[in-house]
């Protein structure tokens, strides 16, 4: 019988292997940008390589693999992907350096709820303790935009250190070590009740004005943009020619998009028919 080509061996073994296992490996090359593994399990001809990215290689701060491994090290890592190309996978030892967290991680479902306590509150978003996480870790984190439902201008303005909270997990990141929450998706979107109201006039506040327009609050958490186009038949180059934040101004509902959280709205040729506060 010939033996296969190295290709050929290669290919077979590269196809049993499935993104998110855990495989191992022996350390043969350290370099600036990544750390080379030699795959166990794999009897050839020729090798088995993994790449680590060095970002990929630890989640402590480093400037160079050699400070993290070493040559001959053996070494557990996660399958990020199969590169077919390079005939190789590309790795993350960073996903399996801490097994208990591992195994908390991996016990998340994205979907569902989760209970934790605000540790800390950034301009960029929330970090907080969850419940059943490993001693000494933080593993929740709450982005900006999914806090609430309302425009705020500081994520300050929805949670503070130390408040209990629950979310919706939307994302469980083995290789950083996070899991990310959402406040928001367990609220009612105040949109939901405009849904089937375009045509409607009604009456808003002027919140913010920008080069192209302005945005109107018609209910608490639902605010939507007057386009420049939308105020008069006249051309207007600036919305402040028009309005001033803090104005109340009646307005239609032209559309309502729920996908993107959209609401458009016209103040030209309206009627006071079917006009009702909100």
């Amino acid at each position: 019988m010939t033996e296969p080509h190295s290709s050929e061996a290669l290919t077979n073994f590269l196809n049993t292997l499935q993104v998110g296992e855990v495989r191992t490996g022996r350390v043969i090359s350290l370099e600036g940008r990544e750390v080379l593994v030699e795959l166990d399990g794999f009897s050839g001809p020729g090798k088995a390589v993994g790449r680590i990215p060095r970002g990929d290689l630890t989640r402590k701060a480093i400037g160079h693999p050699a400070e993290a491994a070493s040559i001959g090290q053996q070494i557990a890592f996660e399958v990020i992907s199969v590169d077919w190309q390079k005939e190789c996978v590309w790795a993350s030892a960073s996903a399996c350096e801490d097994p208990a967290l591992r195994a908390f991680l991996l016990g998340l479902q994205r979907g569902a709820r989760h209970q934790g306590q605000v540790q800390s509150v950034h301009n960029f978003g929330v970090f907080v303790n969850l419940d059943g996480e490993p001693n000494d870790q933080c593993t929740g984190f709450i982005r900006g935009p999914e806090l609430s439902w309302l425009r705020i201008d500081h994520p300050a303005d929805a949670v503070a250190a130390g408040q209990r909270v629950v979310g919706e997990i939307i994302d469980v990141d083995t290789r950083r070590g996070q899991v990310q929450l959402s406040l928001k998706a367990l609220q009612e979107n105040p949109l939901v009740p405009f849904v089937d109201q375009a045509g409607l006039v009604t009456t808003g506040q002027v919140t913010k004005l920008i080069p192209f327009g302005a945005f109107v609050r018609i209910a608490d958490g639902v605010e939507g943009l007057v386009h420049n186009t939308e105020f008069r038949d006249e051309p207007v180059e600036h919305p402040g020619q028009i309005v001033s934040e803090g104005d109340e101004i009646t307005v239609r509902i032209v559309e309502v998009d729920l996908t993107r959280h959209r609401l458009t709205l016209s103040a030209r040729n309206l009627s006071p028919e079917g006009k009702r506060p909100f």
